[in-house]
């Protein structure tokens, strides 16, 4: 019991540091309680995981759109709405203002800004996965829960 009395307090003391440094919001905590479901507990995770095929599905899409000779910028704009839209929603405030960033650019038609804030976007995803990995550690075990984790 005290081992997951410690678990619990090192994960709140993670998110707290998340949200201090602005990776994570107060959404992603309404989120989570949203989620609890003690019928399931793994709920969360699958959650996690159908956030982290989005996002990954979007970063592929951008990422194929800023290598073509003409950039198409209207579906540049949207997917980063989409993202955006998703990781506010997820509480992922960094990724979101980056995104927002990505359409700012896009909207302006500018390659090279979107190609920068994309490499950046990129960034804050690999560090949000890597903490999100580490909050869907399962408590009852102490044991990881495999996470979707393709490369981007």
């Amino acid at each position: 019991m005290a081992g997951r009395m410690d678990i619990a307090e090192q994960l709140k003391e993670l998110i707290s540091s998340l949200k201090e440094q602005g990776i994570l919001d107060e959404k992603f905590d309404e989120v989570m309680r949203r989620l609890k479901d003690e019928r399931n507990p793994r709920f969360a995770v699958e959650i996690i995981n159908h956030f982290y095929g989005d996002a990954e599905n979007n970063l592929e899409e951008l990422t194929y759109l800023s290598v073509l000779p003409i950039m198409d910028y209207p579906q540049l704009t949207n997917l980063a709405l989409n993202l955006k839209d998703a990781c506010s929603s997820f509480g992922c405030s960094r990724m979101a203002i980056a995104c927002g960033e990505l359409r700012d650019a896009s909207e302006a038609k500018n390659k090279e800004g979107c190609l920068m804030v994309l490499e950046h976007i990129r960034r804050e995803y690999a560090v949000l996965q890597k903490n999100l990995n580490q909050i869907a550690q399962d408590k009852k075990t102490s044991q990881p829960i495999k996470l979707t984790n393709r490369p981007i």
